[in-house]
C-alpha cells in the first residue's frame, strides 16, 4: 500500500538526492484533486485575531470557468505554522496562502509572543511561489503577499489562475496615443521586466536618473494590457500590466513608463513597478495632463527647480515634535510650469510624486515617511514640466535609507 508522504518524508527525500525527491513529489501529487481551490488567509502576528474573509469575486468567477469553486478560510497567526505543517503531512495543504506580515513566512517575535515561520524548514521553502497582481483582491487594507504552494492538491489550477491574461479596465493604448509610442512602450516594458539592458538602453533618455538598475529578469513575459496613456506630443505617461514567469514568482506586473520627446523620438525617463508610482501617482496624472497644451512647444525651457535640503549623502532629520524629516526644494521661477515631479530612485524601482506648484519659486517638499526603508543607496531630483510638456531637471542627490 502506498501512503501519503509526510514532511519528514520530504525532508529525507531532499537529503537523499534528486531522484528520491521526484518520487516524493509525485506521491504528493497522486491523490485525486479536490473540487475547490483552497485559499488560507492568515492574520497578523501582532494580534490574536483572524483576518476578515475577502470576497474574491473576480477570482471566484475565474475559478468557476475552470470547473472549480474558490474556498476561503481565515486563521489567526498563533499556531498557524503547526496547522500548516499538519496540512502538508496529510496532503491537504492550501493552494493559495495570503498574509500581511512576512513573519508568517520567516517567523517573528512580537508583543503577542513567538511565532514559528511556515517556511522555516529549508526543504519546503522552495515550494512557495510568490504571486503578484493577480490575487490582490485577497489582500486586506494592510496589503501583504500571496503565495502558491507547489505541493497543494490543486496547485496546477491555482497556477493557471495566476497566469491569467492581464486585464485593464482603461481604453487600449493604441486608442490613446500614436502607434510609435505604443510599440516603444511595449518593448520598453518587456525589456524592463526581463532585465534586457541592451534593448532598454536603446530607448533610454540621456537624462534618465543615474544608477537606475533593472530588476532580476523574468524568465518570460507574456501579453501586455495597456491600462492608460496620458500626455501630449512632448511628454507621455503610460501604465501597462504584463504577465510574467520568474524564478519563484508568477503573476502580473504593473509597469509605469514615463517618456519625453525632446526631438523626433520618444525616450524613456522612468520604468518602475513601485506601488505608489503605479497607484497614487497615476491617480493624479489626468489632472496634471489636463493643464498641458495639446500640441505645443515653447522657444524657452523653464527654469529648473533647486534642491535645498538635505545635502547630498544625507537623510533628512525630523524636527522636534515631527515623526519624519522632509526633502525640500525651491520650485521653478517660470510661470508656465504646471507640475513638479519628485523622483526617488532605489534598487530597481523609482517612486514618483506629482506636485502642483502654488507660486513660482515656491517651496516644494516630500515627507521622508513616504519612502521605503531599504538600507541602501537612493537618488532623488525634481522635474519641472512646462505647459508645452517640456521637462527640465534639478541636480540629483543621494542618500541612504
Amino acid at each position: 500500500m502506498i501512503t501519503k508522504p509526510t514532511v519528514a518524508h520530504i525532508r529525507r527525500a531532499a537529503a537523499a538526492g534528486g531522484f528520491t525527491l521526484v518520487v516524493a513529489v509525485s506521491l504528493l501529487s497522486s491523490a485525486a484533486p479536490a473540487t475547490a481551490i483552497r485559499v488560507w488567509v492568515v492574520g497578523s502576528p501582532y494580534t490574536d485575531a483572524a483576518p476578515e474573509r475577502p470576497a474574491a469575486v473576480r477570482l471566484s468567477a475565474a475559478a468557476s470557468k475552470r470547473g472549480y469553486a474558490l474556498s476561503v478560510d481565515t486563521f489567526p497567526a498563533r499556531g498557524f505554522a503547526a496547522t500548516f505543517a499538519d496540512a502538508v503531512a496529510r496532503n491537504n495543504a492550501p493552494d493559495v496562502l495570503v498574509f500581511d506580515n512576512f513573519g508568517v513566512m520567516d517567523g517573528i517575535s512580537t508583543d503577542v509572543g513567538r511565532f514559528d515561520g511556515i517556511a522555516s524548514d529549508p526543504t519546503l521553502r522552495p515550494q512557495f511561489i510568490k504571486v503578484t497582481g493577480v490575487f490582490d483582491e485577497l489582500l486586506g487594507r494592510a496589503r501583504g503577499w500571496t503565495y502558491l504552494f507547489a505541493f497543494s492538491p490543486n496547485h496546477a489550477v491555482a497556477k493557471s489562475l495566476a497566469l491569467s491574461a492581464p486585464e485593464c479596465t482603461s481604453p487600449d493604448l493604441a486608442g490613446q496615443r500614436s502607434g510609435d509610442l505604443g510599440r516603444v512602450a511595449i518593448d520598453s516594458a518587456s525589456a524592463y521586466l526581463t532585465g534586457d539592458t541592451i534593448t532598454l538602453q536603446g530607448y533610454s533618455d540621456p537624462e534618465r536618473l543615474p544608477g537606475a538598475h533593472l530588476p532580476r529578469g523574468a524568465l518570460s513575459v507574456g501579453g501586455f494590457a495597456s491600462c492608460g496613456s496620458w500626455g501630449n506630443n512632448r511628454v507621455a505617461i503610460v501604465l501597462m500590466n504584463g504577465a510574467y514567469v520568474a524564478e519563484g514568482a508568477v503573476g502580473e506586473a504593473r509597469v509605469l513608463l514615463v517618456f519625453r520627446k525632446p526631438a523626433s523620438q520618444w525616450q524613456l525617463l522612468v520604468a518602475t513597478r513601485d506601488p505608489l508610482s503605479t497607484g497614487e501617482f497615476v491617480k493624479n496624472v489626468p489632472r496634471f495632463v489636463a493643464r498641458l497644451a495639446p500640441d505645443a512647444s515653447t522657444p524657452l525651457l523653464p527654469i529648473p527647480a533647486t534642491l535645498t535640503s538635505p545635502g547630498t549623502g544625507r537623510f533628512p532629520e525630523a524636527r522636534r515634535e515631527q515623526r519624519f524629516g522632509t526633502f525640500t526644494w525651491r520650485m521653478s521661477g517660470s510661470d508656465d510650469v504646471v507640475a513638479d515631479i519628485a523622483e526617488f530612485g532605489y534598487d530597481d524601482d523609482e517612486r514618483l510624486f506629482l506636485i502642483q506648484p502654488t507660486t513660482p519659486s515656491g517651496r516644494g517638499e516630500i515627507s521622508a515617511g513616504q519612502l521605503w526603508t531599504t538600507r541602501r543607496d537612493w537618488s532623488w531630483r525634481v522635474w519641472s514640466v512646462s505647459r508645452s510638456g517640456d521637462v527640465v531637471f534639478s541636480e540629483w542627490r543621494t542618500f541612504v535609507h
